[in-house]
C-alpha cells in the first residue's frame, strides 16, 4: 500500500491518460500524480516504419501538447501537416474540397502516428517530479471509503490477495478505454449502438505524392479515407482507415496482399495511382457508446471510457484530449477556491461542459453514418447535393472548418 494516497491517480497511459496527468503534474506541482497501466510495456515508436494506428490532430488538439512540452519534441518526420482535405460520395457527382487558405491558416492539422505521441509523452512525464507511472497494474476490485479510493490489481496464480499492493487515491480518472474497468467500479452504465462494421488500417506507399491532402470518399458500405504521412522526402506513404459493413470487413481480410492492393486502389478510383506496397492490416469493431454520467464520487471518466465514436472524422481523440483541458481547468479551480481536486462541485462543472457537447458530434458522427449508408435514390440526391451545397458556399465550408479545427 502506497504510504499517503496520491492526489490525483490517473488509470490508463494512453494518449489521452497520459497527456491529463501532464497537464495536471505541471499546472499544479503541489499535487501528487499516480499513472496506473495494466500492460507491462508500453507502446514505441517504431524506428523502421509505420505504425498502423494514427491520430488526426485538430489545432486545438495541437495547442494542448505544445503546453504540456511535447509537440517541439515530436521529430519532424512524425508529424505531417495537411492542407486540403478532399471528400466525395462514390454515389454520384457531389464532392466537397476543404483549403486550409479558406481560413488563412497554415494548415488543418496533422496526422501523427499514435505510439509516437505516447512515446514523447513518457519522455516528459520522466522529467517531473511528482509524477510517477506503475506499469502492470491491472485493475481488479476498488473500493471507497472515507473520501479515499482503495485500488487492487488483478490476482495471478503466484499471488494471494493479502500479498497484493492496494494502491489509494483522492480522486479517480478513468482514462482505460471503451472496455474501462474505472467506468465499471465506478457503476456508470453507457448507451451503445453497434455499427455493425469494422475499421481496416494499415499503412500504404501509393505511385502519387499524397499533396499533404486527407482523402475521404463515402460508399454506401463505410467510408474509406487515405490520410497522408510525413517520414520521407516524396510523401507517397498514407495511412487507410477503411471502415466496411462486417461481412465486406471480413473479406478484405482475408485477402493477400496483392488482392487488398488492388482492391484498394479500385475502391478509391487509383486517385493516387498504383498502391505499390501495404503493411500488415489490422480491424476492430466499430461502436457507439456513451456514458450515462461522467462522475461518481471522487472519481470520474475521460476520453473512450466516457464516449467512443464513428472514425469516419477523426473526432475522437480530440474528444478526449478537450476532455483532460476541461477536467485540468475544474481541478484548478476547486484548488484556488481551497477544496480537493475531486469536490463533487468540480466534477459536476466537468460534466456539464463536456457531456453535452460530445453528444452533439458522436449524434453527428452517428447521423452522417446513417445517411452515407442509405442506398435510396432520394437519400444520395440528398447527400450529393449537400456536397455541392458546402463547396459552393465560401461561409458554410469556413464554419465547418473552424467547428472540425476546434477554433
Amino acid at each position: 500500500m502506497n504510504k499517503h494516497p496520491a492526489d490525483v491517480t490517473v488509470i490508463g497511459a494512453g494518449l489521452i491518460g497520459l497527456t491529463q496527468a501532464l497537464l495536471l503534474a505541471i499546472h499544479y506541482p503541489q499535487l501528487h500524480i499516480a499513472v496506473l497501466e495494466s500492460a507491462t510495456k508500453l507502446p514505441q515508436a517504431s524506428v523502421d516504419g509505420y505504425d498502423a494506428r494514427v491520430v488526426a490532430l485538430t489545432k486545438a488538439s495541437q495547442t494542448l501538447l505544445e503546453e504540456v512540452g511535447v509537440w517541439e519534441q515530436l521529430p519532424e518526420f512524425r508529424k505531417c501537416s495537411y492542407t486540403q482535405m478532399v471528400v466525395w460520395d462514390a454515389e454520384g457527382t457531389g464532392s466537397v474540397h476543404f483549403n486550409c487558405r479558406d481560413v488563412k491558416r497554415p494548415n488543418l492539422g496533422y496526422i501523427l502516428e499514435n505510439n509516437a505521441i505516447i512515446s514523447a509523452l513518457r519522455t516528459r512525464m520522466e522529467s517531473l517530479p511528482n509524477i510517477e507511472l506503475t506499469t502492470g497494474f491491472d485493475l481488479d476490485k476498488g473500493w471507497y471509503k472515507d473520501a479515499i479510493w482503495h485500488l487492487r490489481p488483478q490476482i495471478d496464480s503466484t499471488s494471494s490477495a493479502d500479498s497484493l499492493p492496494v494502491h489509494t487515491t483522492r480522486l479517480l480518472i478513468g482514462a482505460d478505454g471503451i472496455h474501462s474497468k474505472v467506468r465499471d467500479l465506478l457503476g456508470i452504465h453507457t448507451r451503445d449502438t453497434d455499427y455493425q462494421q469494422a475499421a481496416i488500417v494499415c499503412t500504404v506507399r501509393c505511385q502519387k505524392s499524397h499533396q499533404h491532402t486527407a482523402w475521404q470518399r463515402f460508399l454506401d458500405t463505410g467510408p474509406l479515407a487515405f490520410l497522408p504521412l510525413a517520414g520521407t522526402e516524396d510523401h507517397h506513404h498514407c495511412a487507410i482507415v477503411w471502415s466496411a459493413d462486417k461481412t465486406l470487413a471480413g473479406e478484405l481480410t482475408n485477402l493477400n496482399d496483392a488482392e487488398f492492393s488492388l482492391r484498394l486502389e479500385q475502391t478509391f478510383e487509383s486517385k493516387l495511382g498504383r498502391i505499390e506496397s501495404v503493411s500488415r492490416r489490422h480491424a476492430f469493431p466499430l461502436q457507439a457508446r456513451h456514458a450515462e454520467t461522467y462522475r461518481a464520487a471522487n472519481g470520474v471518466i475521460i476520453g473512450d471510457a466516457a464516449h467512443n465514436i464513428h472514425p469516419l472524422a477523426g473526432q475522437g481523440a480530440n474528444l478526449g484530449l478537450m476532455d483532460a483541458r476541461v477536467l485540468d481547468d475544474e481541478i484548478g479551480r476547486a484548488l484556488r477556491r481551497g477544496l480537493a481536486p475531486g469536490h463533487d462541485s468540480t466534477l459536476s462543472r466537468y460534466q456539464r461542459r463536456r457531456r453535452g457537447e460530445n453528444a452533439i458530434t458522436l449524434n453527428a458522427m452517428s447521423g452522417f453514418k446513417t445517411l452515407f449508408g442509405a442506398k435510396a435514390p432520394h437519400w444520395r440526391w440528398l447527400r450529393n447535393s449537400g456536397f455541392n451545397l458546402v463547396d459552393t458556399s465560401p461561409l458554410l465550408k469556413k464554419h465547418i472548418i473552424m467547428r472540425a479545427m476546434a477554433i
